[in-house]
């Protein structure tokens, strides 16, 4: 077997440019240099989803977003960030329970009948159970909001996320609603309205007494 490899290298506006042939059994083919990637960016964080806030949980469509919710109501945790570079990133979620994540932008609201506005994409398993994700173009300038949830009702625990891709990913400080805490800070506002007026009305029957 005999074959001809010829290499030329030319200079053009001060710049040196690789090309070159070979044939083999009269085939030619050309070689030409590969642009080297971006160097990729991995965040990662760890959280739990035990005694979290509970909604009601979409059902992934793909690569398409979600258009439909499932009978579940299950725990979440939601962590919002932004991007400093547009790209199409990979997230993944490991966990030692069934998990499922999901993706929002701009805005994430948990609560009864919103659980579909502004979802982008969502999985159950990737490529198996306890391993959840998918990849997603984002930009800079836009919020977003990585929402890891459970199968069912009996499923949470602790996992580790990952978001890796051309920029550097920011948290935004307690961007994702909590409906808990919510409600715990409304039911402590009423235990404080109570105890006033208690005090209060103490206070009256003290100076009718006296």
């Amino acid at each position: 077997m005999s074959y001809i490899l010829s290499v030329k290298i030319m200079l053009k506006n001060n710049k040196l440019t690789f090309a070159s042939a070979s044939i083999i059994w009269g085939w030619t083919v050309l070689m030409s240099p590969i642009a080297p990637s971006a160097q990729a960016v991995t965040f990662t964080y760890s959280d739990t989803t035990i005694d979290a806030p509970t909604w009601v949980r979409p059902v992934d469509n793909g690569p398409n977003p979600p258009t439909s919710v499932s009978n579940n109501t299950v725990n979440y945790s939601g962590f919002g960030f932004t991007v400093s570079a547009a790209d199409n990133y990979i997230f993944q979620s490991t966990a030692n329970f069934d998990n499922y994540t999901f993706l929002y932008q701009n805005t994430f609201n948990p609560t009864f009948g919103n659980e579909l506005n502004n979802i982008v994409i969502g999985n159950d398993d990737n490529p198996t159970l306890g391993l959840s994700g998918f990849t997603t173009a984002l930009n800079p300038g836009t919020n977003y909001y990585f929402v890891t949830t459970g199968f069912d009702n009996n499923q949470s625990g602790t996992f580790t996320n990952s978001i890796t891709g051309a920029g550097n990913v920011s948290a935004i400080p307690t961007a994702v609603p909590e409906p808990a805490t919510i409600l715990g800070t409304l039911a402590a506002f009423g235990y404080g309205a109570y105890a006033r007026r208690k005090m209060k009305l103490a206070e009256t029957i003290d100076k009718n007494i006296s």
